[in-house]
């Protein structure tokens, strides 16, 4: 399996000690993908990033996977592109309103398959964010954590 990389944050050489290939030209390189992993925050960049453009480009058997952040996949067109068989089905674990409305058509498109935004939670990713909770516990009586980074409650 080759893993296609698109991020324009991160040097290509990391990207290639992990195993990866860094592409540059996500328009041009989504065309040869099967699979489309989206793991991105929702900036004013990446808002949208995922629209019937990009749909069209893609090819009609690949499938998209949004575990990052609602808004980042446009649902009304990636309802569309899945209705117009522009691409073949999608994952999401993240929808732009949450908990999505209950007429949201994607809820009902049988080429969606949903999860109620829960995907990180493997065990891996827990014991980490355990980890880097107690960490920050530590960090702030220590004095090493930014006030800016403490929720004032």
């Amino acid at each position: 399996m080759n893993v296609f990389i698109y991020d324009p944050y991160v040097d290509q050489k990391k990207i290639e000690q992990l195993g990866g290939k860094k592409i540059e030209n996500l328009e041009e390189d989504i065309k040869e993908m099967d699979y489309v992993s989206v793991h991105s925050p929702l900036t004013k960049d990446t808002k949208n990033m995922f629209n019937l453009e990009i749909f069209r480009k893609m090819k009609k058997s690949s499938i998209i996977i949004n575990t990052s952040r609602g808004g980042v996949v446009n649902e009304t067109d990636l309802n569309e592109a899945l209705n117009k068989n522009m691409i073949f089905g999608a994952g999401l674990d993240v929808f732009e309103k949450e908990p999505p409305n209950i007429n949201n058509p994607l809820l009902k498109n049988e080429k969606v398959f949903l999860s109620p935004h829960v995907s990180t939670f493997t065990e891996e990713c827990i014991e980490r964010m355990g980890i880097e909770t107690v960490q920050n516990i530590i960090d702030f009586f220590d004095g090493k954590l930014e006030k800016s980074m403490v929720v004032k409650l």
